[in-house]
């Protein structure tokens, strides 16, 4: 009987320790997914249009800001940019869509911008400070001469 008792003894143990030392959940180690979910690589879009960006980011943890920016490929001299602008989200999410325009200026005769690859650089950050950033590759002309 006394053997019986340190079996089960043992067995309990054993169990609890198994229990307490597993952990279901694995570190955040990454940053967030993110994706720009409307636009395929290397769209074409056309100085004076408006540039629509629909994001959608995932993180185990939750994302709390993004931030995003466009500019030339090669910089070129008279590259077309939109400096970097930053979103709190006021909160943290595990999963979230956020939308944003640019208008690519039209043609004017003092302000003309090269046209060809851009790049539209989206960065966000997760409640643990891991940050990640993603890089869709897109193409700016000038409509044609009508």
């Amino acid at each position: 009987m006394k053997f019986f008792k340190q079996i089960s003894l043992l067995f309990l143990l054993t169990t609890a320790f198994t229990f307490v030392g597993c952990n279901d959940e694995d570190p955040d180690s990454v940053g967030p997914t993110i994706e720009i979910t409307n636009i395929p690589d290397n769209k074409e879009f056309k100085f004076g249009e408006d540039l629509f960006m629909n994001f959608r980011f995932t993180d185990q943890t939750g994302v709390y800001e993004y931030a995003y920016e466009i500019y030339s490929k090669d910089f070129l001299p008279k590259e077309f940019t939109v400096e970097q602008k930053l979103f709190d989200l006021q909160g943290s999410y595990t999963e979230i869509n956020q939308k944003q325009t640019v208008i690519l200026p039209a043609k004017v005769d003092k302000e003309i911008y090269d046209e060809g690859e851009y790049i539209i650089k989206v960065q966000a950050s997760d409640i643990n400070q891991r940050v990640s950033t993603y890089y869709k590759p897109i193409r700016i002309v000038y409509p044609a001469a009508e």
